[in-house]
């Protein structure tokens, strides 16, 4: 698909809204936008696909969720391209990440078993709204989905209060889902791709203004200066690592570099077109964020620039660490600008109207890099 036919379709899909708007998040589905959540969860065993000779673009799934307040097992199918699976290792992919993405509501409920001295309590969330699989870089949202408790009483309030009442919602969840796959597909197509000689990641790229970025967060290891969140390496894989100053100085790799604070405000301009200022332009942040990893959904990624909320790592005191605002935020280093010592973080949190700089509160304080092509 080349960048015409992208556009052409772009625009159809724009004269289809003016007549249906499109749900801008997943829980706006359910009429309670803003109080959905979304997010990861550890897969136990293996993810299981059908066996064929020759595949179709619907795949059968099954897997079981186990992590925390999530405990259940996974039933339905995905929408991958034949060849994805003919000619990669596409289930081996799938089975190194064993991560699910959760779309849900309401804190957890409690489920009591047993009496007297035998009797236990146990907490699960069961207001599942969709489930997402991560395989490698990329999210396929499970549809025709068969959700089944590993708690009887959980199972049980499932089905009574929960699994016919929504179905139509769960499945109007995998299409908003299916869609953004779509969409991250259609911004591979027209989109450049590097790879790093340290250590052989492949970063996609996009070119603003004759000047190529990253599109995605840097995720070279800097000894001792870079830190996956809650050090969990299945962050890294969805979202880059986090880096105090020092080890952003160090983690673009040769012939690119850290963005300086004018090449923000340029890229900036270049996606936008405005030239009066950040703060005067439109409503721009949601076309910069990726359409998964905030919290109640995530942008529309128009610009294919793709900012994930990675949260950042905060040191305080001399030992004290803390991973705050996953889903909620995203800053980026900027590099000094000669002899000003000054630095910038570039950032925006999920109910962002634009992408802003503030001053870095600690040099020691650990966010994320995209770099830049050139010197």
């Amino acid at each position: 698909m080349n960048f015409k036919k992208i556009v052409v379709a772009l625009m159809g899909m724009a004269a289809v809204s003016a007549f249906a708007a499109p749900p801008k998040t997943w829980d706006a589905i359910y009429k309670a936008e803003g109080e959905g959540d979304y997010t990861s969860a550890k897969i136990e065993g293996k993810i299981r696909l059908g066996q064929y000779t020759h595949y179709q673009s619907v795949q059968p799934v099954s897997f079981k969720v186990n992590d925390g307040l999530f405990a259940f097992s996974v039933a339905g199918n995905m929408t991958v391209p034949a060849d994805k699976i003919e000619k990669g290792n596409f289930e081996g992919d799938c089975n190194d990440t064993k991560e699910a993405w959760i779309s849900y509501f309401e804190k957890p409920r409690t489920f009591t078993s047993g009496k007297g001295k035998k009797k236990t309590e146990k907490q699960f969330i069961i207001n599942i709204a969709g489930v997402d699989l991560a395989c490698g870089d990329d999210l396929y949202a499970v549809g025709d989905l068969k959700i089944k408790f590993t708690d009887p009483q959980a199972q049980a309030a499932w089905v009574a209060e929960l699994e016919g009442r929504e179905k139509y919602q769960r499945k109007q969840v995998v299409e908003f889902r299916r869609a953004e796959q779509e969409h991250r597909a259609a911004l591979r197509e027209v989109s450049s791709f590097f790879k790093d000689p340290r250590d052989g990641q492949v970063y996609r790229t996009i070119k603003v203004e004759g000047r190529e970025w990253f599109a995605q967060n840097v995720n070279y290891n800097v000894d001792g200066h870079s830190w996956c969140y809650e050090d969990k390496d299945s962050y890294c894989m969805r979202s880059g690592r986090l880096y105090d100053l020092e080890g952003a100085r160090k983690a673009c790799p040769e012939g690119w570099h850290l963005p300086r604070d004018r090449e923000w405000h340029d890229l900036l301009t270049g996606l936008t077109h405005c030239y009066d200022g950040v703060d005067k332009c439109e409503k721009f942040a949601s076309k910069m964020k990726a359409t998964t990893g905030w919290q109640g959904g995530g942008g529309t990624d128009e610009y294919g620039f793709s900012i994930f909320s990675s949260g950042y790592r905060k040191v305080i005191g001399k030992s004290t660490v803390r991973y705050e605002e996953m889903g909620e935020y995203a800053g980026f280093w900027s590099a000094q600008n000669g002899r000003n010592e000054t630095i910038w973080l570039w950032s925006m949190g999920r109910m962002s109207d634009q992408m802003v700089r503030q001053l870095v509160p600690s040099k020691t304080n650990a966010y994320s890099v995209r770099c830049i092509n050139g010197n």
